[in-house]
């Protein structure tokens, strides 16, 4: 029972990247594409989609310490979500 439980969390885990990974690719790419793209990308537009995912990943840490923090704070005082 425990090999099925850890099982889905590892799927279920997976599936949350997936989805992470795809808005990720979805908002840097409308914010730093413009217009059809050609074979390669310039310089500028590389710079934007390096930065756009820096920040991404920024906010997405920052959420998950936030979100850590407060339930570290609730355990320790017995109190739910």
């Amino acid at each position: 029972m425990a090999d099925m439980q850890q099982f889905i969390q590892a799927e279920t885990a997976k599936s949350q990247f997936q989805n992470v990974i795809h808005d990720l690719n979805e908002k840097c790419w409308d914010t730093c594409v413009e217009g059809k793209p050609s074979n390669r990308l310039d310089g500028k537009t590389e710079s934007c989609l390096k930065n756009c995912v820096e920040r991404f990943i920024d906010t997405n840490m920052l959420i998950l310490q936030r979100f850590e923090k407060k339930a570290g704070e609730l355990a320790s005082s017995g109190g739910e979500f």
